[in-house]
């Protein structure tokens, strides 16, 4: 085993106290450090943080949505904090846990120790359903997401969303980590799950990341991007072994309104109701989200809130269809 290595965790927060504490307690029994930015949480984010010896607390004081600069900041601090060590940056979320199986397999964590800098680590993460029973897994090589890398100080190139955590090196190597699982909670609380995509619909839809048609596809809040024939049952090992030690995972609390509603609003104060009529966002009650966002003190767009009419319903649904008729045809035509 390589000597003054460092397994660093980068973990970007908001308002995450509803799994933050269980993050932690998972997360500490691994890494040699957490670095947490925090981006001006309004729960006990911070507080929880406090409990844990191993987090490096540190704020991330942008007002709006900052994949790409929170991610910079992230990997900064950890090459400012550990800057002769070698450094193994793991970029999860809260919302990630490692199953608790992954524990057992103390040679998978030697080798990642011994790893070249530059080397890009590859993990299976799966998303459990709510009720935890199932999981959509991502158990293929070519599903594995790049979520560690053996730092060699290159220079971080994220985009403005849904971007890479970690440094990518053309010249380094790819490791893929079979033995280490990552379980994502993104649907243990499916009223947030939804919200997170009308968010993202509007983010995108702001940054102009990809086409309307593509949106409503990607963030149709009845499909949820299913796929039906990677649900699979999820393999008890992942979670007994965190029963056991009184970690629990099966029950969160949810918000009538998530923070994610209320950046929504902000945006249709900027930006007008009619540039959003595009995206799938308005299966929802915004009247009533106003209200609670107003009561709050949150900044809010004026009322009455503007809906698409008929004809862009009707227009839209068109356009619904194309696509995903669209998507089964070059389905085909790829097995074919």
């Amino acid at each position: 085993m390589v000597a003054n290595t460092k397994i660093i965790v980068l973990t970007p927060v908001k308002n995450e106290d509803w799994i933050l504490e269980q993050f932690l307690e998972v997360t500490s029994l691994f890494a040699d450090c957490i670095i947490i930015a925090d981006q001006q949480s309004t729960d006990n984010s911070r507080s929880i943080c406090s409990k844990f010896p191993k987090v490096h607390l540190i704020n991330n004081n942008n007002d709006g949505f900052c994949e790409d600069e929170r991610q910079i900041l992230l990997i900064e601090t950890a090459r400012k904090l550990f800057p002769q060590e070698k450094r193994i940056l793991l970029g999860l979320d809260a919302d990630e846990l490692i199953s608790a199986d992954s524990m057992l397999y103390q040679q998978t964590w030697a080798t990642i120790r011994e790893l070249d800098p530059g080397t890009s680590l590859y993990f299976e993460r799966s998303d459990l359903l709510n009720d935890k029973k199932k999981c959509i897994r991502g158990n293929s090589h070519e599903l594995y997401y790049p979520i560690g890398y053996v730092d060699d100080g290159i220079s971080h190139k994220p985009t403005k969303i849904h971007s890479r955590r970690v440094p990518d090196n053309p010249a380094g190597k790819d490791k893929y980590i079979d033995d280490i699982k990552i379980m994502h909670f993104i649907f243990s609380r499916m009223k947030v799950s939804y919200s997170k995509m009308r968010y993202y619909s509007v983010l995108e839809n702001v940054k102009k990341t990809s086409g309307f048609y593509i949106r409503r596809y990607a963030y149709n809040p009845t499909k949820l991007n299913f796929n039906i024939n990677r649900i699979e049952n999820t393999p008890q090992e992942w979670l007994a072994g965190w029963e056991n030690r009184n970690i629990n995972l099966k029950v969160f609390k949810e918000p009538k309104f998530s923070y994610q509603d209320f950046e929504v609003l902000k945006y249709f104060k900027e930006y007008g109701y009619s540039k959003f009529h595009v995206d799938n966002i308005w299966d929802f009650d915004w009247e009533a989200c106003w209200h609670a966002a107003n009561k709050s003190g949150n900044e809010v767009p004026d009322l009455p809130i503007a809906k698409p009419n008929k004809i862009v319903i009707a227009f839209l649904k068109l356009v619904d269809s194309m696509y995903i008729l669209s998507r089964r045809l070059r389905f085909l035509q790829s097995n074919y």
